[in-house]
This record gives C-alpha cells, structure tokens and sequence, in this order.
C-alpha cells in the first residue's frame, strides 16, 4: 500500500480529506478462494485544481491479478468496443498496435474483421484465453519503454493509472505518434452523482479537462474526440504527438461543492435507505458491493444476496460481504424485492429481469 502525496495532475501537496471509510474491500470479485484483504478508502481533493482523487493506492499486482482478469464483459461492453475500434480505425491508417489491458483481446478481434492488423497486448497478467495471434508483453505500463510502437491503445484504462504523467513522458520519450483512449465520461459521472467515479482502481478523477491537460503537458494534442452514448458512456481520443507544438496550458478544476453532494451528502443518504426484508441487490461487482458497504448496518440482514448473470461469479460470496451472488434465473420474485443500483446497465439488467417475471417488486437507489 503506497499513500498519493502530490496532485496527480497539478502536483500540489495540499488536499482536503472529502470521507474516509475504514476497512473498505480492496476490490470486488466474487472467488470464495481469495483471501480478502481491506484498505481505508480515502478520497481526497487538490486544494489547487479540485480534482478528487484516491490517497492510498493498493498493490497494482494484487488489484490486477490473474482472479481479476478473470473478469467477462456484457453486451454493453461488447457495443462499447465495437465503437471504439470503429473510432480508431476511422481515424488512423496504423496496422500496428500495442493495447495496454488488452484482456481477452476483445477489442482485436473487433479491429481484426475489419482491417489486416498486428497487435501487441502489454498487462500484468496474461488472459488465458487471449488469442494467439496476439503477442503479448508482461509489464507495468507506467515502467515500460515504449520506444518502436508507434500507436497505443488504452480502454477504459487511463483512469487506472497512479502516475499518469509519468506514463505520458513515457510514451512521448518512446516516440509514440498517436494514442487511442477511451475514459468513462467522468464529467457526466459527477452530474449523476455517481458515487463509484473513484475507487481502489480508478484512482483519479479524468474529466476531459484533465485529461486534455495531461496530453498536453508533453505536446500530445486532441486531433478527434468522440462522445459514446451507449449504456458504458465514455469519451474518446485521439491524441498526436507535435514536438514543434507548444499546446496553451489553462488549469483545470472541478465543482468542489457537487463533489462534496456525491461523497458526503449521497453516502449519508445511502445510510438512511431502508431496505425490505427478502431482498436482493443488483448487479453484483463494484456496484453492488460499494451499496451494500453504504446502507445501514442495521439494513444489511433483509439482504439475502446479490443478482448477476456473470456465472462465474454464482455461488460464491461477493468480495468484502458475507452474501452470496445469485443467478437471476433461480430466484423465486413472488416475495421478493430486487434493489437496481444505480450503474451504467441499469436498464439492461430491469429489461433481462423483465423477461424472466414482469411482476417483480424493484427498488431504484
């Protein structure tokens, strides 16, 4: 465990604490054979930019093992890539990529239909079923010499980073021309009042303010950018490198007061939810568990266990609880409340639920 002691993006030194929360669940797998291990889950914000971030980091080898690679992606992901390949490929004439978390090789598999490509897939770990034809590199991508890969990938990863600025320098040392990121749309995130934006692994707030800021600090410039509305609402970027271009520099910052609406006065809320007896919370995984850890103590035994159709989460406990999850399909709904968390599959996760009783009693929190 390492604790952050300057601004991920501006470097200052002073932070305001906006809650902590003892003891919290390093991550949110369910594997009934690994050992549970917790952190306290500080959120602290620059008092110079504001940009809420996470104080102490978790071990990156432990947080990304090969349990957690284990992890599958739902429809609402596979749409995601399908974009997001579409975006890159629309957008470069590169055959050559390296992906940084590459997984399963998804997002390969997507770009390979539609045009001859190679690729690289650097990660802690290497996924069982990554293919082949995928050459893959064992690495921690902040650490890593990107010298003779020439467009760079990143999925819903950038926001995973501890030292986002040195892993840029990497990249423009490496002589990296054009990298592809896709971020969860942080800036709507924080209108929603989302409470999972920050968490043991998206340690910093990436609005696009910052982001922009970040490239640009070391000549990297947003030549396209893109808005996905899928249920995964993220942005897209393209960035390229201009040494001969001095890219203008404006701090940005964020709502200090709606942050504070997200991470105090929504987590008190949370506490004061009551909870029926012979309910179920929906999904399973980091929203799951981050509302269950929120309600009240007192609430949390008319929680019979958690819904999710990952089956390899079935049968075991959620990581941090002392419940089980579920599959959707062997549930009895006639006496039974289903708890939808707030998420991005909100709606996917009613309409699957829908299809299996069209009478079922839903609570929306």
């Amino acid at each position: 465990m390492s604790t952050r002691n300057c601004c991920i993006i501006c470097s200052n030194k002073d932070f305001e604490i906006i809650n902590t929360f003892n003891n919290f669940p390093i991550m949110a797998i369910s594997n009934n054979s690994v050992k549970e291990e917790f952190y306290d889950y500080t959120l602290i914000s620059c008092s110079n930019c504001n940009c809420l971030q996470l104080q102490n980091l978790v071990d990156p080898s432990l947080l990304y093992s090969n349990v957690y690679m284990n992890a599958t992606f739902s429809a609402s992901w596979i749409d995601h890539h399908i974009n997001f390949g579409k975006f890159i490929l629309t957008n470069t004439n590169d055959v050559s990529f390296l992906e940084i978390g590459a997984n399963k090789g998804d997002l390969y598999k997507i770009m390979s239909k539609e045009r001859q490509i190679t690729f690289t897939a650097l990660d802690m770990y290497k996924h069982q079923d990554l293919p082949l034809d995928i050459a893959f590199i064992e690495g921690n991508c902040e650490d890593f010499n990107f010298t003779g890969h020439n467009a760079v990938i990143l999925s819903h990863v950038f926001e995973h980073l501890y030292e986002p600025k040195k892993f840029i320098k990497n990249l423009k040392d490496g002589n990296v021309s054009t990298v592809f990121i896709s971020i969860p749309n942080f800036d709507l995130l924080l209108k929603e009042k989302n409470y999972t934006m920050i968490y043991s692994q998206h340690t910093f707030y990436c609005g696009y303010d910052y982001i922009i800021y970040l490239f640009g600090l070391y000549n990297y410039k947003c030549e396209k950018d893109f808005f996905y509305n899928g249920n995964t609402k993220s942005i897209m970027f393209k960035f390229v490198l201009d040494n001969n271009t001095h890219i203008k520099q404006i701090l940005p910052s964020t709502d200090l007061k709606l942050i504070k609406d997200v991470y105090i006065d929504k987590i008190v809320s949370l506490n004061k939810i009551i909870i029926p007896e012979n309910s179920y919370i929906a999904p399973a995984g980091i929203y799951g568990q981050y509302f269950y850890n929120f309600i009240n103590v007192n609430m949390k035994k008319n929680v019979v266990g958690f819904l999710d159709n990952n089956e390899k989460r079935h049968d075991n406990n959620l990581y941090g609880t002392d419940k089980k999850v579920y599959y959707p399909l062997y549930i009895d709904y006639s006496n039974s409340t289903i708890i939808i968390c707030d998420c991005p599959y909100k709606d996917e996760i009613v309409i699957g639920l829908k299809n299996i009783c069209d009478s079922i009693n839903f609570l929306y929190v």
